[in-house]
């Protein structure tokens, strides 16, 4: 994403101008650990994300290189792939589940997402990160990879 002369440089301030909202993490959580793909799927969560919204957190993770967007201008046509950038999230996203699931009584995460980040969250990044390199290849040759 392209910066403004007189940002602030700081780590934090650089983090938070990409993921300073709940919603958008809350779409990389769909795309990375549910899969969700399509504008359609994202409005059907649970959290009831705006149309405005969320085409706005999509053109900010888009603008920041943390997702792609694939497909014709048709509506039903458009699909929205995470980047080896939005895979690098993983253990940041762990980590706040995890966080959430020892000090919010009422969390009630995904079994399955959980189970697997307790057991061994290098091997589920991996596994993320092939789904994702299996995805794309037919449309590119551009591998997922780490930055």
């Amino acid at each position: 994403m392209k910066r403004s002369d007189g940002k602030s440089t700081c780590p934090m301030n650089m983090f938070l101008e990409v993921f300073g909202d709940p919603w958008t993490l809350l779409v990389l959580r769909d795309m990375l650990l549910v899969g969700k793909r399509r504008p359609a799927e994202f409005l059907d969560s649970a959290e009831a994300i705006s149309t405005s919204v969320l085409s706005d957190r999509l053109k900010r993770l888009e603008a920041a290189e943390m997702v792609r967007r694939v497909g014709s201008g048709e509506r039903n046509q458009v699909h929205y792939v995470p980047t080896g950038k939005a895979v690098d999230t993983l253990p940041a996203l762990f980590e706040m589940a995890l966080w959430s699931m020892n000090h919010e009584p009422a969390a009630a995460p995904l079994q399955r997402v959980i189970t697997r980040i307790r057991e061994d969250p290098l091997d589920y990044i991996a596994e993320i990160r092939a789904e994702l390199e299996r995805e794309t290849a037919p449309r590119d040759r551009d591998p997922v990879e780490s930055t």
